[in-house]
């Protein structure tokens, strides 16, 4: 298991190398500053957080369908399959998961992919890396994750800088990966 958890984290840094590194690419051939690209200010923060909460209320609503109906059960076995594998991570791991995931995919998605192919093909993109398996759950995800890419994509568009996108993205994912160890140990404790 620990191997997993291990390879998910060389699979985000991996992805974060490649995607500030194309957008260093972006930077020095458009001739744009840094400070343009990914800015911290306290407006794309809040943007951020914001867009957190939006994008949990969706993850939460495709989890309360995975419940009732069956055409969203796909979300409960993806669930069951991830579940094992981010039960273990311990807290500091979590928040660089997070981190480096949020902001590399960030980077790589909105930095570098969303400005010369569109939001469409950007948000396509990023919903496809996030698939496990390709079956028709994996398609399922897709569009699943698409409207969590065209939050992010469109946050980007209002703002023309990733720091929002990347406190959003990061946010998620800690929020999320907190919220399925809690359902794992709520799991086996009722087992």
């Amino acid at each position: 298991m620990r191997r997993l958890v291990s390879t998910l984290f060389w699979l985000e840094s991996a992805l974060a190398v490649a995607g500030f590194g194309l957008l260093g690419v972006r930077v020095y051939l458009q001739r744009i500053a840094w400070y343009r690209v990914i800015a911290p200010t306290w407006q794309d923060t809040v943007l951020g957080v914001l867009l957190t909460a939006v994008m949990l209320a969706l993850a939460v609503a495709g989890s309360a369908a995975s419940e009732r109906w069956a055409a969203w059960a796909f979300l409960k076995r993806w669930m069951f399959q991830v579940s094992p594998l981010l039960a273990e991570i311990p807290p500091k791991e979590m928040v660089l998961l997070s981190v480096v995931a949020g902001f590399g995919e960030e980077a790589l998605f909105r930095g570098v992919i969303q400005p010369f192919s569109g939001i469409w093909l950007a948000s396509l993109l990023f919903a496809v890396i996030h698939v496990l398996r390709w079956d028709s759950d994996g398609i399922k995800m897709i569009l699943f994750y698409m409207p969590f890419g065209l939050l992010l994509g469109g946050l980007y568009l209002l703002t023309d800088n990733l720091w929002g996108c990347c406190v959003a993205h990061t946010l998620y994912d800690l929020v999320a990966l907190w919220w399925i160890q809690r359902y794992v140990r709520q799991s086996t404790l009722s087992a």
